[in-house]
């Protein structure tokens, strides 16, 4: 890249629209466009031959400076998001504002790599029409809930006010803000009703009907109020929007309609007075009826409400009036005032004469043999409730595509890498073959094969965090597998960290997979080794424990129970709080690129849940970590299993096995390892091409199918088998389904199961020792 060329490729690199850098070996920058020099404010000849972390002094570099050091060294690509590695260089734009980017850092030629490229593209418009897309969603939502005219309040599931609107601090005599942050019960001087109703909502995720509740105002008056409410979650928080209604009229009304039917008879002229009053000057609809619907009168308020006269109104029955879907019912509840006196709170929609509805909000009573009723309009109340819940769900639906976008980044991120390795090698190895070079083709091999099973332990991973692997759960000794695990926890914390362990001689053998409890404790051991790296102590206990009654850590749950407990515990750095919180959530790590999946901590959540169980994790900056890892207890015997050796694969002496699987490529691989074995392989692609093998009188000792078939699965297609040939052996290969989770649920006599990926080895000693069996 120099003289001539050296001007050629400059001029390319400065008509791109995006940021190019090339640096050599020694991290000295070569090319440097004038995208990037107007980005930066750093001109070319001031950028090139300079080394490139010096450039932007007090910018942190670490992410591109290793992204930089694996493509000169490893030959593999990075993509650092502007999601995941925010502020990466201090780029502005033509504007003079922050220039928001990715970065793509990749080698250039081949092996050995003389030179790195990154490239630097510019999202800054992107990012910024997200941004309005939220704040236009949240004015949505603030314009609705300040524009109700009823109190509505938003409380965590403590009963701790989060939000008020302006409403609510008015109707109870308060600041716009005075009310967050206090707790809702102690303005209610009676609770009892507010308390069952809470119960019910924390539950069931609603009020089953409105409920009246008593609120003191700031002045020490009490209000009523009618109260709905709701139940919704936010990043996996439990939340409760409570509407707070004035009824002190409607109740005022109320209590008037009592007084006037309790004194009837004393004071008949004034109770007719004050009834006349308010009737005639009341908003709000009056009615009298007979309890089979006849109206025998009504308020004036009638008319401007719903466009009725008296006189058609007055002898008609109220159920015609009654919107059609509203009409059974009502009529339920018209029979039910024969035989009950308490007041009932109800809503219809009544039809207008312009044939709209209107939506009224009723409180009625039984006396004097008939049917007296007050109604509301809440028109208009429900229809803000209606857009405010697609306000809220609108709302929901950001936060959570947005969780999806940095869950599935981060996935594509791990594979992205892994399939470059995968890619490369076979690349390279094609290359070697086509050129009859094929005696150095073994270390492309080794890194192919060793990138696939990264990438198959990421895939486990995640299903472990999804609850969805497939799992073997069997009688442990959680004692006996970490006395066989000493010497390997021993080699994986190093001379500094010392190793303890207090396990109970009486501890209650578990039910669990022992791969994945292996697999679980080795991560916390190499987590506990990451936070002392100047040397500690690393305890693992085991205990018997019994859950009395249902304990609650965070939005998990640990279900009353007897327990197998194994505490690892070490004295490292401890966690921040913030960072505790998010200890479980897929891809979240603290420690440097290539260093950490951040699915470690998740995969042992997932497989704690599967397994019935429960892991708890308590930290604190300077006093280490302690990670309490609950498995249900089993009852019965533990089995003596010896664990069987095989130095080499077995081979077989012609037996015939029937192959079905979908998958060409899988079906080729598995199908030239049984006649490399010494089996009969017959092979279908599908179930309905097994069907008439089965029925046949062809030898057969083993069927192995793949479960997820197309149409018919592996599992149904066993189950046809065994109808034709009742002792065949089956073995079922699975990647993930549903039904698999949990082997023991799954599997008959003589089936066994073994998961993708595998090895040719394992599935050749897996074959020998169902056919020996």
């Amino acid at each position: 890249m120099t003289g001539s060329g050296h001007t050629f490729w400059g001029d390319v690199a400065d008509a791109q629209d995006t940021g190019l850098i090339v640096v050599d070996t020694a991290r000295h920058v070569v090319v440097w466009n004038a995208w990037l020099a107007a980005a930066s404010g750093i001109a070319s000849a001031a950028a090139i031959g300079k080394p490139l972390d010096g450039l932007f002094p007090g910018t942190d570099m670490r992410w591109i400076s290793s992204a930089v050091t694996q493509a000169l060294e490893a030959g593999a690509s990075a993509f650092l998001t502007h999601t995941l590695h925010p502020n990466l260089l201090p780029l502005r734009t033509r504007a003079g504002a922050e220039l928001f980017h990715n970065v793509t850092v990749r080698p250039v030629g081949e092996r050995p790599y003389g030179w790195c490229l990154i490239q630097i593209a510019d999202i800054t418009m992107a990012v910024h029409r997200e941004r309005v897309l939220r704040e236009r969603q949240n004015a949505r939502y603030d314009a609705v809930m300040n524009s109700a005219s009823d109190a509505i309040l938003t409380l965590d599931a403590g009963g701790i006010i989060q939000f008020a609107n302006i409403a609510a601090a008015s109707k109870l005599g308060y600041a716009e803000n005075a009310l967050l942050n206090q707790p809702f019960e102690p303005l209610l001087p009676d609770r009892a009703a507010w308390s069952d109703a809470w119960k019910t909502v924390l539950a069931d995720g609603t009020f089953p009907h409105p409920i009246e509740i008593v609120v003191r105002r700031r002045d020490g008056s009490l209000s009523y109020m009618e109260a709905t409410a709701s139940k919704w979650l936010s990043n996996s928080r439990v939340f409760v929007t409570a509407i707070l209604r004035d009824v002190n009229e409607r109740r005022a009304a109320e209590e008037a309609l009592r007084h006037l039917n309790q004194t009837l008879e004393r004071r008949v002229a004034e109770r007719t007075a004050d009834r006349d009053r308010m009737w005639r000057l009341s908003t709000d609809v009056m009615m009298v009826a007979q309890f089979d619907g006849t109206i025998t009168a009504i308020n004036p308020a009638w008319g401007p409400l719903f466009g009725w006269t008296e006189e058609t109104l007055v002898g008609a029955d109220i159920v015609d009036f009654v919107a059609e879907e509203d009409r059974d019912g009502f009529r339920a509840i018209l029979d039910s005032f024969s035989q009950v006196r308490t007041p009932r709170l109800f809503e219809l929609r009544i039809r207008t004469r312009t044939n709209d509805y209107r939506r009224v909000a009723w409180s009625a009573v039984a006396a004097d043999g008939r049917l007296q009723a007050v109604g509301r309009d809440v028109t208009a109340e429900r229809e803000a409730e209606q857009a405010l819940r697609d306000a809220e769900e609108g709302l929901r639906q950001s936060q959570k595509m947005e969780a999806i976008g940095q869950l599935t980044g981060g996935i594509a991120h791990d594979f992205n890498n892994l399939l470059t390795g995968i890619i490369g090698a076979l690349d390279l190895v094609n290359r070697r073959i086509k050129a009859g070079q094929t005696h150095d083709v073994q270390p492309f091999m080794d890194a192919a094969s060793a990138s696939a099973n990264r990438a198959a332990a990421l895939t486990h991973r995640l299903l472990a965090f999804a609850r969805r692997q497939p799992l073997d759960p069997k009688a442990v000794n959680a004692n006996e597998l970490i006395r066989g695990m000493e010497d390997l926890f021993t080699r994986s914390l190093g001379e500094q960290i010392r190793l303890r362990t207090d396990l109970a001689p009486d501890l209650w053998p578990t039910l669990s997979d022992a791969n994945q409890l292996e697999n679980a404790l080795l991560n916390l051991a190499i987590n506990a080794r990451d936070a002392m790296p100047d040397g500690g102590a690393l305890t693992i206990s085991t205990t018997n424990t019994v859950v009395a009654r249902a304990e609650r850590h965070g939005q998990d749950v640990l279900e009353p129970g007897h327990y197998t407990l194994i505490e690892v515990q070490d004295t490292g750095a401890g966690m921040e709080p913030e960072v505790l919180a998010k200890v479980f959530e897929p891809f979240f790590t603290t420690k440097p690129i290539g260093q950490g999946t951040g699915l470690g901590l998740s995969m042992i959540y997932g497989f704690a849940k599967q397994s019935r169980g429960h892991v708890r994790i308590e930290s604190q900056p300077g006093a280490g970590t302690q990670v309490r890892l609950y498995l249900p207890r089993h009852k019965g015997q533990l089995a003596n299993e010896a664990p069987l050796m095989v130095a080499q694969s077995p081979n077989g002496s012609g037996e015939a096995v029937l192959l079905v699987e979908d998958d060409p490529a899988v079906r080729l691989l598995i199908g030239e390892v049984l006649r490399d074995l010494g089996y009969a392989c017959i092979e279908a692609g599908d179930a309905p091409a097994a069907l008439p093998i089965l029925a046949s009188d062809i030898r057969l000792d083993l069927m192995i199918t793949d479960v997820g078939l197309p149409g018919m699965n592996g599992r149904q297609l066993a189950t046809l088998a065994r109808g034709h040939r009742p002792s065949l052996k089956i073995l079922f290969v699975t990647g993930y389904t549903e039904r698999a989770v949990e082997q023991a649920r799954f599997l008959g006599p003589g089936m066994e199961m073994i998961s993708k990926p595998f090895t040719l080895d394992a599935l050749a000693q897996k074959i020998n020792g169902m056919i020996a069996g």
